[in-house]
């Protein structure tokens, strides 16, 4: 995915104190903290802290006569989710675009659709150009990306630039192509592609990776501080779907200045754990905080690097063929790397050489085959490497991550988004039933985590549980039911094990004393409703550091 930045007006977001200390009890809470499900009695928050976990009596009696007592009236508690993969800023900012998605998140399943919806968009005042946002060829009764004709016929004056669902394609009409200076002479860039018409010279308007990518700069804020309110919406949105901790997950250095204007202007209600581009060049300065712990709500992780593309998209880099390729393209058609071999090497000796914990965008087989035999080849092995995604992947290969210690991150919401047209169209039967293979990474002795990638999908926690454990397509169809996991484990990679890929176990992730008060409430306990009902439970409220930042706490009793 992508990241996208407009600018829209400034706010704040501000979080309501709690400086007494509170106990919940009269529900379920899962603590979490083993590998089997435990469930406490009570819990105890005093500044921002857990000071006691366990039976009502004992906690009670450790927050003093004193303490404010909350009753879950049966709602279950459970710690804040961790989303382990997304893009906060953009979730913000691209909900002020055009939304050209297909149902259940938009309206648009067919060209004039989508011709409809760009009309009726309204610009915010001041923007020169007409953005939209989660267009889906694989949903589109035409069968295809729209074209620059397409977008020609909603305005041949104003720029238009459409975002497929994926991030990873876009659609220009022809006053934007103009604008970025994409014509016949334009060769394709290492990375990308720039789709053409039946003369083999002119471009139809459709752009693949860093064709696209190479021509957003002009997207960023005209300041740091036009960046924040889409990074504050974009936490207020995962607020209010129990995140406590979402990510920025691959950040431009011309985005950064906006993140730590951010850490210290804005009281952010969630912590943003935040990736930088690898394949990009940092100061000194950013690069020095790597790693390092956060003063505020906002730390860098890690290095990301893209090693291929979407497999939605048909740009993942494949071992095999697609079964049906784009347009124009053979039968031998296996998507393509975003970077050159060297290229990648000396990263990851840059990444290794600096003992930086490596994020590696990887969809598909043979890009999960080069990270592999990059880390082994430059000393990285044992230093917790996370593949993002991690779609299309053998069994011998999460094998050889274990050894390795790479740890899958892996979008678990295609199998409902996409899972149909990955069985059909971008890779196959086969390895569509055993796409974000989440069982047999746990039984290789890795340590998985589920993330939605948005705004690619998105916030919806409890839908991502409800992927991981129900595998349902959009037909309805179980794809992969031997990768399916238990509720438990499906909430293990939304809270434990997310916390523990980014390193930040010891004070999230889980119930425990001494830990931060990070908690979500839900209507109903994920591990006892029907599995196939657990997309329907709803988020109560959102408590970060003990503070509720989404919902109302209101009701809690004066006495115990």
């Amino acid at each position: 995915m992508r990241i996208i930045v407009l600018f829209i007006a400034v706010f704040s977001l501000v979080a309501p104190v709690h400086a007494e200390t509170i106990v919940y009890k009269g529900g379920p809470i899962i603590t979490m903290a083993g590998d089997e499900a435990e469930v406490a009695e009570a819990v105890a928050v005093k500044n921002g802290k857990i000071i006691a976990v366990g039976e009502y009596a004992a906690v009670s009696k450790k927050a003093g006569k004193k303490a404010k007592v909350f009753d879950l009236k049966g709602r279950t508690m459970l710690p804040g989710f961790i989303d382990a993969h997304g893009h906060i800023s953009s979730v913000g900012t691209t909900a002020g675009f055009a939304n050209l998605s297909p149902p259940p998140v938009g309206g648009v399943s067919n060209i004039p659709q989508l011709q409809e919806t760009l009309k009726s968009y309204e610009r915010p005042t001041g923007m020169p150009i007409i953005i939209g946002w989660g267009y889906d060829d694989s949903l589109m009764s035409e069968g295809r990306h729209p074209t620059r004709q397409d977008l020609d016929a909603v305005s041949k004056e104003v720029p238009i630039l459409v975002s497929h669902a994926s991030g990873h394609l876009g659609v220009m009409n022809s006053a934007m192509l103009k604008l970025v200076g994409i014509n016949a002479d334009t060769k394709d860039p290492v990375g990308g592609i720039i789709r053409r018409e039946e003369d083999g010279k002119t471009p139809n308007g459709v752009l693949e990776e860093t064709a696209l990518f190479n021509n957003l700069k002009m997207l960023a804020p005209t300041s740091p501080e036009a960046g924040l309110p889409g990074l504050a919406a974009g936490a207020k949105n995962y607020a209010a779907s129990g995140v406590t901790t979402a990510q920025d997950g691959r950040v431009m250095p011309e985005a950064w200045p906006t993140l730590a204007i951010a850490d210290e202007k804005l009281d952010l209600p969630i912590d943003i754990v935040v990736l930088i581009s690898g394949e990009r060049d940092w100061p000194d300065d950013v690069v020095a905080k790597v790693g390092q712990p956060s003063k505020g709500r906002i730390r860098i992780a890690g290095i990301k690097l893209t090693l291929d593309g979407s497999p939605q998209g048909r740009t993942a880099w494949l071992r095999d063929p697609v079964p049906v390729p784009p347009a124009g393209k053979g039968k031998d058609y296996h998507g393509y790397p975003s970077m050159k071999p060297e290229d990648l090497a000396a990263k990851l000796q840059w990444v290794a050489d600096n003992d930086f914990q490596l994020f590696a965008h990887v969809n598909g087989d043979a890009a999960a085959q080069a990270l592999i035999d990059g880390v082994r080849k430059h000393g990285l092995s044992g230093k917790r490497t996370i593949a993002i995604h991690n779609q299309v992947v053998g069994p011998e290969q999460l094998v050889e991550m274990q050894k390795l210690d790479i740890q899958p991150s892996f979008f678990a919401n295609h199998t409902f988004f996409w899972g149909d047209w990955h069985r059909e169209v971008s890779i196959g039967q086969k390895r569509a039933d055993f796409i974000s293979p989440q069982a047999s990474a746990w039984k290789v002795g890795l340590r998985p985590t589920a993330h939605n990638d948005s705004p690619v999908v998105p916030t919806d926690m409890m839908r991502l549980v409800w992927s991981s454990v129900n595998r349902r397509t959009r037909s309805g169809d179980i794809l992969g039911p031997l990768e399916r996991v238990t509720p438990y484990r499906a909430l293990q990679q939304v809270t434990i094990n997310a916390a523990w890929q980014i390193k930040e176990d010891a004070s999230k992730g889980s119930i425990a004393k001494g830990k931060r008060a990070d908690l979500v409430i839900l209507d109903r306990n994920p591990l006892t409703v029907d599995a196939m009902d657990i997309k329907n439970i709803k988020v109560v409220a959102t408590i970060k550091d003990g503070k509720t930042i989404f919902g109302n706490l209101d009701n809690a009793d004066s006495a115990k």
